[in-house]
């Protein structure tokens, strides 16, 4: 994407997420209260406010932080019973000819940002950067933040509806509420609808440790195989729910919900045991191919 594109899709994400927030609360909440601070208000208020800062912060970070570069001059380590993924046709270690890099497991090279990027899920055009190793947890907590802050904000504005729809004349809204109350049903309603469901295909890829890419691939597996043209293909990285999750958002569940930094250095990943120990070092690479001939 074009760096003047990038901010403008920049620029509109902050507008729709600034607007309701505060149009809401000076426009709808305030004038709803007398336009006097009292203890109601400022419990009402302050749980919102932090979860929008909370939502801004991450978003933030998912804008700024690298999600991940190979290193210059890395290569696999053929010997180490660790295996290494391999292209299906030929059984070489993957290689990027554009970056002229040996490709770690699960990195990927991104057009857009014209590198291969560590455990690459996808390039986003509202972040104007790639989703990948060191930052999709960022992601992740943003699509959280944003579903918890605009559900909040909903229920505080129809609460105000309600309190409206009934029979005591100074809770009636005035003519400037009443349009910034529309409004802000017009901002929140469609973004909790489609980031709601944007929140739910990524935290179920988050649950079963896999990113928008591999998704695909699992497709496009999954259909190669119904037509028998492939045999059943085990996914190495699913290590089961909890450890899922540990492995973005980190091993502390209380600070799940907090910046932090990812796990690892995004160039090895750890693999399942469920069905054995994988000591052979051509049966790891064996179970680690995936059809992958479409990456240059």
């Amino acid at each position: 994407m074009h760096p003047i594109l990038g901010r403008i899709a920049i620029g509109f994400v902050l507008f729709l997420i600034l607007f309701p927030t505060l149009t809401c609360q000076i426009y709808i909440i305030w004038p709803w209260y007398g336009r006097e601070l009292s203890v109601e208000l400022i419990t009402l208020l302050l749980p919102f406010n932090v979860l929008a800062v909370s939502l801004l912060w991450n978003y933030y970070l998912c804008i700024v932080t690298d999600p991940g570069e190979v290193p210059v001059g890395w290569k696999p380590d053929t010997q180490s019973s660790e295996g290494y993924e391999v292209k299906r046709l030929t059984g070489c270690p993957r290689f990027c000819r554009t970056c002229e890099k040996f490709k770690p497991p699960r990195s990927h090279h991104c057009k857009q940002c014209n590198r291969c990027v560590l455990r690459m899920d996808h390039h986003c055009p509202w972040t104007n950067n790639c989703i990948g190793h060191f930052n999709y947890g960022h992601f992740i907590r943003f699509l959280f933040y944003v579903d918890i802050t605009c559900s909040y904000h909903l229920a505080m504005v129809s609460y105000r509806v309600m309190a409206a729809s009934g029979i005591r004349y100074y809770d009636e809204p005035t003519g400037a509420e009443l349009i910034f109350i529309i409004l802000n049903y017009v901002f929140a309603v469609p973004v909790i609808l489609v980031v709601g469901a944007f929140s739910l295909y990524h935290f179920h890829s988050l649950l079963g440790n896999t990113t928008t890419i591999e998704g695909w691939e699992k497709d496009k597996a999954a259909m190669l195989r119904r037509h028998g043209k492939i045999e059943e293909v085990k996914f190495p990285y699913n290590l089961g729910v909890r450890r899922n999750i540990a492995s973005i958002l980190g091993n502390n569940p209380l600070l799940w919900c907090c910046p932090t930094v990812p796990p690892g250095t995004g160039l090895k990943y750890e693999l399942s045991v469920a069905d054995g120990e994988w000591n052979d070092q051509a049966a790891v690479q064996s179970r680690r191919r995936r059809v992958d001939d479409s990456e240059p």
